[in-house]
């Protein structure tokens, strides 16, 4: 299932789509077709130009974070464990000192402070290379190695879930329910709750939101730029269509 998910997601984001959509133009060009080849080249232009507008990050990406407004790390309510999905750090290889930060790196930074806050002992970052990445940068901002917890196996969200409640279910043993502050980017968080309820009966999963990257990209008052197209706002939209897609193909399709 993971490398069905990965094969849909390539073919789906609007790059690849827009490739397939010239290549039938272009089909239809040389099998003398040249209105279906002009129908095809007009919606590959349509669909790039239409992910690649910063104000249509409005339609991809606030309906994703709206359910989950920001608020302090004081306001949230006291849990078992920290729990911080990864993907927010690029690992480290032997031509860095430090790993390096891309946006979602927020999570960690949020991770942190419900730790300074006391809300919970523990904290756990899920996913591949969390070790390289996520636990030196916890290092630094003074969490101590015996209220950290890495799992460095899980390659999506699904697998976060599941590896998670192992992990935490070996870390306490004979505990069988947990109370868990979940800690991911806002425009990630109702797939993440989705997979968690499904795949980790053991967690009570409290969202935790950070790295709301729809809201600070279209700000208010609207600006020319936001209709203007860019790689950035692309690059955005095609995150946010493939938390449309990954939520309701698991919604509706895996039970």
């Amino acid at each position: 299932m993971y490398y069905l998910n990965k094969l849909v997601f390539l073919f789906a984001n609007p790059v690849s789509f827009t490739l397939i959509l010239m290549a039938a133009s272009i089909v239809f060009m040389a099998k003398g077709r040249r209105i279906w080849a002009l129908g095809f080249g007009v919606a590959a232009f349509a669909w790039l130009l239409v992910f690649s507008l910063p104000v249509s990050i409005a339609i991809f990406g606030l309906p994703l974070e709206k359910e989950f407004p920001p608020a302090a790390a004081e306001e949230s309510p006291e849990a078992d464990a920290i729990v911080i999905l990864g993907g927010g750090m690029a690992a480290n290889t032997n031509s860095l000192v430090y790993a390096e930060m891309s946006m979602p790196a927020d999570r960690v930074w949020h991770a942190a402070r419900l730790f300074r806050a006391g809300k919970a002992p523990i904290v756990l970052a899920t996913g591949i290379g969390e070790m390289e990445s996520t636990l030196p940068l916890m290092r630094d901002f003074g969490i101590p190695d015996s209220a950290i917890i890495i799992e460095n196996d899980s390659r999506n969200t699904e697998e976060n879930a599941i590896f998670t409640e192992r992990a935490l279910k070996e870390r306490f043993k004979g505990k069988e329910k947990f109370r868990i502050l979940l800690v991911t980017s806002a425009w990630h968080m109702r797939r993440s709750l989705l997979m968690f309820s499904r795949y980790a009966p053991a967690l009570e999963a409290i969202p935790a939101p950070c790295d709301w990257e729809a809201h600070c990209a279209i700000a208010l008052p609207w600006e020319p730029k936001h209709f203007a197209p860019s790689s950035g706002a692309l690059d955005r939209n095609n995150t946010f269509l493939k938390e449309h897609i990954g939520f309701w193909g698991y919604k509706l399709l895996r039970r």
